[in-house]
């Protein structure tokens, strides 16, 4: 988001290794390594000279400085893209509009204490005077970087940590209005196909930054605006490499590919830093009663990060992380136990957007909450059941073929078109469905659930279309 300030990090960094090596701990105030050159706008100014600002400073957010609540607030790209599908009018002043706000510590706080202010939805800080003047910005990845400078990124490698994420793609011939509208419910990075599936080019949250700056026209192909090619990271590549290479590029989140060019899936900062949390405790478990205080900070937030690492904080069922994970050990176990494959479905809310729109994003989380409920209800106890993203689920059913499957999802369509969704009324899903043969791999047998998902869409919705291998 702001521009790092290198060598007064590095200079900062070289103090701590001193330190440490004399086995003392350094332990800095959060002024020291925030960044005090920060993209601000008052609540006065409207949406639109906010994405003027975003644009000159090339930022995916912006602080918004108090107006009567005397608290900073972010407005942030994801801001951006759900208002345009809410039609609001980029002339509104901020001060209209309801936006996250940042907590504020002193100066003068310690990095320790900091620590336990980061919120996971919101990870970073703003860094005042006595008088809550701005000083400075702090994110999580600096707050982490400051008590660890070597991070134990030096030895191990982006292969080691990461879970094969499936990334979502799009054709590169949709109209950027409607890979937008995707974008507001998805991890904000959409890789683009020609016609024969070939990845062709990328759109993330920098490209739409340059697409409301520049105003450009959305109902053009998304092909006009998307970054080519693809910048890539080899697997193999050692995590501080990766992460010096995603911050030169201002990157939010690192594409992962294997030594054959296969794209395997993407990272972000944050979920890079949560997977090597264990090992910075580790490291810090032999150090004096200062880095024991900062020990057990790290360990009660990973705690809290890895529950919210595994479950989908609005419904309370598994995420996609765990999904994955969970659908490689499925994998494993039938290949090596040569059991029985298992089938795995995919399915969303048919026009779900409409319930968004009409009724409100809350009562759209209340049907979303009440269908998990329902669904899990008739599931068996081996049965995965995971939140993919939005309104998209996924149902892994071992020891499952697709004849038993079908019967067993065809049920839970049903279950689901008869109930009653309070304010909503009645809705419907459709569902894709597939199962798992020993020449799969992972991506391929999600692609094919996807892909029958896309055929019952397209023929009425509302149904379940099986697609075998």
């Amino acid at each position: 988001m702001f521009q790092n300030e290198n060598l007064s990090i590095y200079v900062l960094y070289l103090n701590i290794i001193s330190c440490i090596k004399r086995d003392k701990l350094f332990t800095p105030n959060i002024l020291d390594i925030a960044t005090k050159h920060v993209a601000t706008v008052t609540q006065e100014d409207t949406i639109q000279q906010a994405i003027a600002l975003m644009y000159k400073e090339k930022h995916r957010d912006v602080i918004i400085l108090p107006y009567k609540n005397k608290q900073y607030s972010i407005f942030t790209i994801n801001d951006l893209v759900k208002l345009k599908n809410q039609n609001v009018d980029f002339n509104t002043k901020l001060k209209n509009i309801k936006f996250n706000t940042i907590t504020s510590l002193l100066e003068t706080t310690s990095v320790t204490d900091a620590l336990a202010y980061i919120n996971p939805d919101i990870n970073c800080l703003c860094v005042v005077d006595i008088d809550n003047a701005l000083k400075g910005f702090v994110s999580y990845f600096d707050l982490l970087s400051s008590i660890d400078p070597n991070l134990m990124l030096e030895k191990r490698v982006i292969g080691e940590v990461m879970l094969s994420t499936h990334l979502k793609y799009a054709n590169m011939n949709i109209s950027t209005i409607d890979i937008l509208s995707q974008m507001e419910k998805l991890s904000d990075c959409i890789v683009l196909t020609d016609d024969k599936k070939n990845a062709k080019g990328i759109i993330t949250t920098k490209d739409v930054v340059e697409i409301f700056g520049e105003n450009k026209d959305l109902s053009k192909p998304i092909s006009e605006y998307m970054s080519y090619p693809i910048q890539t990271i080899n697997s193999a590549t050692p995590i501080s490499t990766a992460l010096a290479f995603v911050q030169s590029k201002h990157f939010k989140r690192l594409i992962v590919e294997d030594f054959d060019g296969e794209i395997l899936g993407q990272i972000t900062q944050e979920e890079l830093l949560a997977r090597i949390y264990s090992k910075w405790a580790d490291v810090m478990r032999n150090n004096d009663t200062q880095l024991n205080k900062i020990n057990r900070v790290l360990k009660d937030r990973a705690t809290k990060y890895e529950e919210l690492s595994s479950i989908d904080n609005l419904t309370g069922i598994f995420n996609r992380l765990m999904f994955e994970q969970k659908l490689k050990d499925e994998i494993e176990r039938v290949r090596r136990y040569e059991i029985e494959n298992f089938s795995l479905a995919i399915f969303d809310i048919d026009n779900f957007k409409k319930v968004n729109d009409t009724h409100g994003h809350i009562e759209g989380d209340n049907v979303l909450k009440q269908l998990v409920q329902e669904v899990q209800s008739h599931l068996r106890s081996t049965d995965i059941f995971s939140r993919w993203g939005g309104e998209e689920f996924v149902i892994i059913l071992p020891l499952t073929n697709i004849e038993k499957a079908k019967v067993a999802i065809e049920n839970i369509r049903k279950i689901i078109s008869s109930c009653n969704f309070n304010k909503i009324g009645t809705v419907t899903c459709s569902f894709g469905l597939t199962e798992f043969n020993q020449n799969d791999t992972f991506h391929s047998v999600i692609i094919r659930a996807d892909e029958a998902m896309y055929v019952a869409k397209t023929s009425g919705k509302n149904r379940v279309e099986v697609i075998t291998p």
